[in-house]
């Protein structure tokens, strides 16, 4: 095998109890050549400590860089700047590779292919156990030029919003001055954006590469009170991105599409807060509306811009009326569809119907692309049979 390094940078703050696992699921996969980068984020607990006992342990594999804190997207470029390897993997430190092959599986997809950005599936990892895998419901070639591609990517499903999961060839990233983005939250979304519009070479693999664990105390579920000015800055920040570099292809549909499923998340929050209810939902969606980059999206949805371009029939269906009753100030009609929704778990019972139709689709392929292993007891690893690991 060519000795392509792939460096696995892996952001640390206040994941103590699950930092071993994470560390272990990467020491023992079966592609030799890891450069792994721990990101001490100035934690507070005795993450520190950790990385320093693992670097120790297996200094011809771990480094450990310790710096102030300042977010998980500054972590990423921290790490990314002293990255050795020519692919970079980003790997949250509360989340594991999902079985020993799981790296060698996104080098040999990026191998054959020639990919900028190899991407996979990951399931998902909470107190009732693991998840079935949810594939990557997306193909290469000359539709991930298309806003169908763009909308099932970052909105149906969702596979091209996260950092993690995925394998960034460095000169790419490199070419493009493409650093991850250091907003406080969908940071990762941020960063792809602005990755798919240099139009990079797209692959997928649909075994799960990441075990996504479902923490309750992470970012990505706490109440955030900035939820609008950071959701709409991303966008507005986007459109300056796109105007800096110069780049003239419309990209508008990201933009108007990220603003109305943004207007869902808000009120799911809202709801989901017991201090704040249907009346704050509204109370939110009313100040949502008053910014102009979401005046302007739920005018051009509403009337059907970009939605045809779409295939998913349920989509092309829902949207220009959300985007109208969002247009004409339906807040409690808007909000009060939303919580039936979640009172009847459409969202749960559409992904798993949607995961049924599509695993039939994807098992056989999946299984001779790259086997999903869970167990790593037979695996050699980088350090699994060694003396220093049996030692």
């Amino acid at each position: 095998m060519e000795e392509i390094v792939v460096s696995v940078i892996i952001p640390v703050y206040k994941v103590e109890q699950y930092l071993g696992e994470c560390v272990e699921s990467v020491l023992e996969q079966d592609y030799p050549f890891l450069d792994i980068i721990l990101v001490d984020d100035g934690s507070p607990d005795a993450c520190p400590k950790l990385c320093d006992t693992y670097a120790e342990k297996y200094p011809q594999y771990i480094r450990v860089l310790h710096k102030e804190n300042g977010g998980l997207g500054a972590a990423r470029n921290a790490g990314a700047e002293i990255a050795r390897g020519s692919f970079l993997m980003f790997l949250d430190s509360d989340d594991k590779l999902d079985g020993p092959g799981a790296v060698s599986c996104l080098v040999r997809k990026a191998e054959k292919t020639g990919a900028d950005i190899v991407v996979g599936g990951f399931r998902r990892l909470s107190e009732n156990g693991l998840s079935e895998v949810n594939p990557p419901h997306l193909h290469g070639g000359s539709y991930t030029k298309t806003v169908d591609f763009r909308f099932k990517g970052f909105i149906m499903y969702g596979h091209l919003s996260y950092d993690w999961g995925k394998l960034y060839r460095k000169s790419f990233l490199n070419q493009h001055d493409l650093k991850c983005c250091t907003y406080p939250f969908t940071q990762d979304k941020a960063h792809n954006m602005r990755c798919l519009v240099y139009e990079p070479v797209y692959a997928f693999v649909k075994r799960g590469i990441v075990q996504y664990r479902v923490n309750e105390f992470s970012v990505t579920y706490k109440y955030k009170k900035n939820f609008s000015p950071v959701w709409t800055g991303i966008a507005a920040d986007f459109l300056d991105f796109l105007k800096e570099r110069g780049i003239r292809k419309d990209y508008g549909d990201l933009v108007d599409f990220h603003i109305l499923i943004g207007s869902f998340f808000l009120v799911k929050q809202e709801l989901e807060n017991p201090e704040r209810g249907m009346h704050g939902a509204v109370e939110a969606l009313r100040a949502y509306g008053r910014d102009p980059i979401v005046k302007k999206a739920l005018k051009e949805l509403s009337c059907g811009r970009y939605v045809s371009a779409i295939s998913a029939k349920a989509w092309k269906a829902m949207v220009p009326p959300a985007a109208l009753l969002l247009r004409i100030h339906g807040y409690w009609l808007f909000a009060a569809g939303i919580a039936l929704l979640r009172k009847c778990e459409i969202d749960r019972k559409i992904t798993k119907s949607r995961y049924q139709k599509k695993i039939g689709n994807h098992k056989s392929r999946r299984n001779k692309e790259c086997p999903q292993k869970t167990e790593y007891a037979s695996s050699p690893g980088i350090s699994r049979g060694t003396e220093e690991r049996n030692g």
